[in-house]
């Protein structure tokens, strides 16, 4: 879902049947990536599919996110997308 939200940022809704909910999580998880790239400078030469893996993975064992962490990663891998059926941030509590 996140692939297709950031290949139709103006209309994931209708491109990709996306909930308020997807959306926000998908954003969430872009954001959290961004704040995190001076600590992945030494990875710049991988690709950026790859980069993305490694960051969703890192995102996914140091918040205790649900899911197992290492498949995920290996799925990442192959599919060059992370998972995020799979491997997902816990909801806050309020």
């Amino acid at each position: 879902m996140s692939c297709c939200i950031k290949k139709f940022p103006t209309d994931p809704v209708g491109a990709c049947g996306a909930t308020a909910s997807d959306i926000e999580q998908a954003l969430r998880m872009a954001a959290q990536i961004d704040e995190d790239a001076d600590d992945f400078a030494n990875n710049a030469s991988l690709p950026e599919w790859k980069q993305w893996c490694i960051k969703f993975y890192v995102r996914c064992v140091n918040y205790g996110w649900n899911g197992k962490c290492d498949d995920c990663l290996r799925s990442c891998e192959g599919q060059l997308d992370w998972p995020t059926d799979q491997c997902f941030p816990r909801k806050q509590r309020r």
